[in-house]
């Protein structure tokens, strides 16, 4: 951290005080980029399973998830490019928010892993359907850790949210219809409270 972001970040502080606001957090674009691609690709999912879509001998799923990996690597390159120039990076809700989020996405990256390892060893072609439910389970647990830490308890709600698609997700693993509720799932608990946190990200100090 350069003094000038010091600097930035002390006048940020002090216009906050002086309106009597919580430093905003600055999640929003992380949580509407992913809830709304990974809807996406969960919706391309249950069109190949269903017929919809043609499976082309199973390359058609290795085309969606290839596709997905780089449409992330490039979004989240973007993003961190983006963010870097707002105030407020160093607050502790902003901080606790990058900390819950980047543990949450290094868990998930060992269930992918695990999962699709498993696939692979054992034949066993149900064995991703496993993530989604990890997946939902550690987005609830990065909205209910950001609420906590950051005192915006609204976000507890889609913690919940988050929660009981998780829920759903294990019990219905195997069905072609969960990818379904993972989408709707997926822009109503990351979507919503991404574009709700967008519309309060600060502007740049001048």
């Amino acid at each position: 951290m350069t003094r000038d972001d010091v600097i930035a970040d002390i006048a940020y502080a002090r216009t906050l005080a002086e309106e009597g606001r919580h430093a905003p957090l600055l999640g929003g674009p992380y949580l509407l980029f992913w809830g709304v691609v990974n809807a996406i690709a969960f919706g391309i999912q249950f069109a190949i399973i269903e017929g919809a879509l043609p499976a082309s001998g199973g390359a058609a799923y290795a085309v969606l998830w290839m596709s997905y990996g780089i449409v992330a690597a490039i979004g989240m390159t973007l993003l961190r490019m983006r963010t870097r120039d707002k105030p407020g990076l160093t607050t502790i809700g902003a901080r606790a928010e990058r900390a819950l989020w980047s543990g949450a996405g290094i868990a998930l990256i060992a269930v992918v892993i695990g999962s699709i390892a498993r696939m692979i060893m054992t034949g066993d072609q149900d064995a991703p359907n496993a993530i989604l439910g990890a997946a939902f389970a550690l987005y609830g647990a990065a909205l209910f850790g950001t609420a906590s830490l950051s005192g915006e308890t609204w976000l507890r709600g889609f913690g919940w949210l988050s929660v009981a698609v998780a829920l759903n997700c294990c019990m219905f693993a195997n069905q072609s219809w969960v990818y379904v509720i993972a989408a709707i799932g997926s822009l109503l608990a990351l979507g919503v409270p991404g574009v709700i946190l967008l519309k309060r990200e600060p502007s740049a100090i001048v």
